[in-house]
């Protein structure tokens, strides 16, 4: 893949998104990002979209911003499993969700140059 491969659907700002990965149908190894190639059995591996709610199993908050980093801290960052049986990081939209919490990805612009995606709590 290269580096315009789509990494989830952009949208309006906290909108709710779906995160792009593959699958392989070989070894059945699901990536996020997506990869064209399977790394494990190098199978030609296809589009998948990940479902949702996820559920966060990891968060912490981030207090000194790294160098050259467009988010500014502090901001939460999270690892959420989803039913495809993958564990993807992000960012966390505010007000933060809490571990065990379910979650969806939303459109994230943090700045006027930055559109990414992020974990908030599922109603």
């Amino acid at each position: 893949m290269n580096a315009h491969t789509l990494v989830f659907e952009n949208g309006a700002a906290g909108q709710p998104t779906q995160l792009v990965g593959s699958r392989c149908p070989q070894c059945c190894r699901v990536q996020f990002p997506a990869h064209r190639c399977c790394p494990a059995c190098a199978a030609l591996s296809a589009e998948l979209r990940l479902t949702g709610p996820a559920r966060l199993v990891f968060a912490t908050d981030v207090l000194a911003q790294p160098p050259d980093s467009l988010v500014q801290a502090p901001y939460g960052v999270g690892v959420a499993e989803f039913p495809e049986a993958i564990r993807v990081i992000g960012l966390l939209d505010n007000p933060a969700p809490a571990v065990g919490d379910a979650v969806i990805p939303v459109v994230y612009r943090p700045t006027d140059e930055l559109v990414t995606f992020a974990f908030r709590k599922h109603q």
